[in-house]
């Protein structure tokens, strides 16, 4: 059967309902005049069943999650308004469909239903990412059933993929569907926005809307991790996985409103299926990606492709590498590693604890990338995506006050008896020296009222 799917793009700020928004909600009236355009759609198109994917529900780091329970319902009290609710009958074939493809399709699953939800300690309501969309839908159309999917932190190829196991879930249950990605976009594009203005805010919107409007998939996929955390979004996976109803398929595409009106960039879309295609959008991107990272490759530290090449073969073989050469330098390391922007894992030692430099990265990368607590240890199917970084600690040195810390320049380090906490300078999201000594702080379990006291030091870091 040849199904034609549809697909939107809706922003989820709570501000643009004219009961939370109290006047403010005609600052964007761009956007609601978009929902509005999109409702009109779906009205036309008469689904039986609204997906929606949001960033605000359950999120695990290595799995999406699909609420499983027979009826959905939510409401705005955690924005004052307990009186605007909303339940929804949830289309359970089409969850448990979805859940077999997204099996076959080796991509990772949680249902959040009464054990897991009391396992996992998750909210089993209707987030705001879902709500928000459903109550301009709401005014024209609610004759549907309802699938609540939350997306996972996992790379861009497995969301995508979990957007393709979406498709023939739909195309197996045979109902009429359309699917929308919760999604705001940059929280950064202004200094009186939630967050601070950061640069990239702007850019990335640009991206967006740009890739988005003109179809080419393959580019908004290849929108740099960098750039795509420095603008702080949310809703980046929703779209990820909401191209992939697309793979293989012509569309047609219409960006129906941007605007950023209180810091925030919000954008309307829709996506029509024009029928089957000749190119493959994924393929391309894995072709970009490869050639990226080859090039990438090339311009590797010594100490980076030391960390990576230790990290390799543990992994897949259980072992430790020798050094193919070693110094006569000894040096406190950090290894980090980073998935897709974020942190996957990162381990070091202050001091240095063996006879070389090399080896003290070979031990610290074996650490970083199996034994992080905060992480479950790296999988080979994972290695390809990750990137390295190696700091060498140069000897700290005790500071009386914050006012001789620079988070560029120096990190820093608190101790309180034998507790102890670490943080690395310039890194991603931290902007202030008191961001510094609070999260510093905070991992070594110290509270800011106790007594303590802080040493500095430079890193030498190599990419």
């Amino acid at each position: 059967m040849d199904y034609r799917i549809n697909g939107f793009i809706m922003p989820h700020p709570p501000i643009i309902l004219p009961a939370i928004g109290k006047g403010e909600e005609k600052r964007a009236f761009a956007t609601i005049d978009g929902c509005r355009t999109i409702t009109g759609e779906i009205e036309r198109l008469e689904p039986e069943t609204i997906v929606v994917i949001t960033p605000h529900g359950p999120v695990f780091r290595d799995a999406v999650c699909l609420n499983t329970d027979k009826t959905l319902s939510g409401s705005f009290k955690k924005f004052g308004h307990s009186e605007i609710k909303f339940t929804f009958p949830n289309d359970t074939e089409l969850t448990e469909n979805f859940l077999k493809s997204l099996e076959n399709a080796s991509v990772p699953a949680v249902k959040n239903n009464q054990s897991t939800a009391k396992r996992y300690s998750l909210d089993r309501e209707i987030d705001h990412g879902v709500l928000v969309p459903l109550f301009f839908i709401q005014e024209r159309y609610s004759n549907f059933k309802l699938v609540h999917l939350t997306y996972g932190t996992i790379g861009p190829e497995k969301l995508y993929s979990c957007g393709m196991a979406l498709r023939e879930a739909i195309m197996e249950t045979g109902r009429k569907t359309v699917v929308i990605a919760s999604s705001d976009l940059s929280h950064k594009l202004k200094k009186e926005g939630p967050y601070e203005f950061n640069p990239d805010g702007p850019v990335y919107d640009e991206l967006v809307v740009k890739t988005i409007g003109e179809g080419d998939f393959a580019g908004f996929l290849g929108i740099d991790d960098k750039i795509r955390n420095n603008a702080g979004e949310c809703g980046h996976r929703s779209i990820t996985i909401l191209l992939g109803l697309f793979e293989d398929r012509k569309t047609s595409q219409e960006v129906h409103s941007y605007e950023g009106p209180f810091g925030v960039g919000y954008m309307t879309a829709s996506i029509h299926d024009e029928g089957p295609a000749s190119n493959s959008v994924i393929d391309e991107y894995i072709l970009k990606m490869a050639d990226i990272k080859k090039e990438a490759g090339k311009n590797e530290s010594e100490y980076v492709k030391l960390a990576r090449k230790t990290i390799e073969e543990y992994v897949k073989n259980g072992y430790i590498i020798a050094p193919g050469k070693t110094s006569e330098i000894k040096k406190g390391v950090f290894v980090s590693i980073k998935k897709h922007g974020s942190l996957r894992g990162c381990i070091g030692t202050i001091s240095p604890t063996t006879s070389c430099v090399e080896k003290e990265i070979i031990n610290n990368a074996i650490s970083a990338s199996t034994r992080d607590p905060r992480f479950n240890p790296i999988e080979e199917w994972e290695l390809d995506d990750l990137e390295i970084s190696v700091d060498l600690l140069h000897e700290p040195e005790p500071i009386k006050s914050m006012d001789e810390l620079n988070v560029l320049e120096y990190g820093v380090i608190v101790r309180s008896g034998y507790k102890s906490g670490l943080l690395l300078p310039n890194l991603e999201g931290i902007d202030t020296v008191e961001e510094q000594v609070s999260i510093a702080l905070r991992k070594a379990g110290i509270n800011r009222n106790e007594k303590y006291e802080m040493e500095r030091f430079r890193v030498e870091r190599f990419k």
